[in-house]
């Protein structure tokens, strides 16, 4: 099963804006989806990384996290998806989104 829907919704839930989904089942041989998404400040960064990481996953997987002590960046792995969570700066600064323009992508809604 995938972890799509979940970390979308926890995304949604946290209020991240700027969400696209890559994709990368043809190129990936690991993992399905890569989402990046944007905090607005440090501390909805951080919560929004700790929800990640408590998502239920299958029982052949693990949920793991990198970048989470104060930093701009965090990667979370959940199950079959690859999280960015960004602030808006470092998000600009790396511009992820050129490294998979041309596999199928799309953004997710930001709610009102």
């Amino acid at each position: 099963m995938s972890q799509l829907d979940p970390v979308l919704t926890t995304l949604s839930d946290m209020k991240t804006v700027d969400r696209i989904v890559y994709d990368v089942k043809t190129s990936n041989p690991f993992h399905d989806y890569i989402v990046i998404a944007t905090a607005t400040n440090q501390r909805q960064l951080q919560a929004t990384m700790k929800r990640l990481k408590d998502l239920p996953v299958e029982s052949s997987m693990t949920n793991h996290v990198e970048g989470a002590d104060n930093s701009d960046w965090v990667l979370v792995t959940c199950g079959d998806t690859i999280v960015h969570v960004f602030l808006k700066e470092e998000r600009e600064y790396y511009h992820l989104e050129k490294l998979w323009f041309d596999l199928p992508h799309w953004t997710v809604a930001d709610e009102s």
